[in-house]
């Protein structure tokens, strides 16, 4: 039967293991400020405290961090970012949850990549209309931004 020194050894032979924010900051190359805010939005999970009441993070929380500014820098919003570590943290096929979510976000950001060649392509014809006033706006390059707008998905729905 453990006694309560017994429990107590343990947890303190637990908490050398942790990190605190500190330890963590200085492991990861994020500020402790940054990493209070990132724990308080829940992205690192439930994080135990110590008896002084000093959040303690576990060693694999330097990973945490490097996949936390990787995702970010990928495109991957906080609370995706969350989603991510929470499956690294917890599935049992961590690979899978990973792999739809990075499909997912490849999907997205190649619907914007059309979508802003297609403004390319829009500003470049209008800028290639020569200067002179229009008879309705008073100004060909408007003119013909508004003609070449109508190719834009948004601008068809909202025309009246």
């Amino acid at each position: 039967m453990a006694t309560a020194s017994d429990t107590h050894a343990a947890q303190a032979g637990s908490s050398n293991r942790m990190l605190k924010i500190g330890q963590l900051a200085s492991r990861s190359g994020i500020t402790a400020r940054n990493l209070r805010f990132y724990a308080d939005a829940g992205v690192f999970g439930d994080l135990p405290r110590s008896p002084k009441g000093y959040r303690l993070f576990p060693a694999e929380a330097i990973h945490w961090v490097r996949i936390l500014r990787a995702a970010q820098a990928a495109g991957f919003s906080l609370d995706e970012v969350q989603e991510l570590l929470r499956a690294l943290r917890q599935d049992s096929a961590p690979c899978e949850h990973v792999r739809e979510a990075l499909g997912g976000k490849l999907q997205a950001l190649e619907v914007k990549l059309t979508e802003i060649r297609l403004l390319v392509d829009i500003l470049r014809s209008t800028l290639g209309t020569p200067d002179g006033q229009s008879s309705e706006l008073g100004c060909n390059l408007m003119e013909t931004l508004l003609l070449e707008a109508a190719r834009l998905p948004s601008f068809a729905e909202h025309k009246a």
